[in-house]
């Protein structure tokens, strides 16, 4: 029976040209598992072509059309932004677009507009960490690789959790030559069942992605190109 406001930054960018904001849905709708999925199932598409020969199917060689491949995952994102809502305005939400600060106890401003509350629940989420070295303003992060125009002929991804291993997985099956970036001995080396890490880090090199153990981020330079 309460009133309820939501306070979503939306679509917003940095001096940078970096996301700080998405719409409705939060980090999984907008730069995490439901695009994701989107390029893992067209990545998924080239792999059963690779394997089909060996059911006696003949598909031929496959060709991504990466432009129409995002055009079609960010046009499913936004649908589900917009189901978002939708659902709010049917359950009676008050939704404000914009950057929210506190101006007083229980009390925000949004773009000059002051909202009050008995209670203020501040659920911002994250965003990914940059290592700090120089030149990382040259680099991308997990939420760049959606802003991406063209399919990049060559990639390096740089960590050992399971966003980078999928990332780099995705893009070496849709024909980008990659390397895998890690400190230690291999991937996922925490939290993670010990025959996952065994048959991941022995299935890294044989589909075709160059895996670089015990490494050290350099500074990065942006060629004069």
């Amino acid at each position: 029976g309460k009133r309820v406001a939501i306070i979503e930054r939306g679509p917003d960018r940095d001096q940078h040209g970096q996301r700080r904001g998405g719409g409705y849905g939060g980090t999984c709708v907008n730069v995490g598992c439901v695009p994701k999925k989107l390029m893992y199932t067209a990545a998924a598409h080239f792999e059963a072509a690779e394997t089909a020969p060996g059911y006696g199917v003949e598909m031929g060689k496959p060709r991504l059309d990466w432009g129409a491949l995002a055009a079609k995952r960010d046009a499913y994102v936004a649908r589900l932004n917009g189901i978002y809502t939708r659902n709010l305005d049917n359950a009676g939400v008050t939704h404000v677009e914009g950057l929210a600060r506190f101006v007083a106890p229980r009390e925000v401003e949004v773009a000059g507009a002051r909202y009050s509350a008995d209670h203020v629940l501040i659920a911002v989420g994250g965003r990914p960490a940059t290592p700090p070295i120089p030149g990382a303003e040259y680099c991308i992060s997990s939420d760049g690789f959606f802003d991406l125009k063209a399919q990049p002929e060559k990639a390096l991804v740089v960590g050992a959790g399971y966003i980078a291993v999928e990332l780099a997985g995705i893009l070496q099956a849709l024909g980008s030559s990659v390397s895998l970036a890690v400190r230690g001995a291999g991937v996922l080396r925490h939290g993670f069942d010990p025959l996952v890490q065994e048959i991941i880090n022995a299935e890294i090199p044989r589909s075709g992605t160059q895996l670089l153990t015990n490494t050290q981020a350099v500074p990065v330079e942006k060629d004069a190109a």
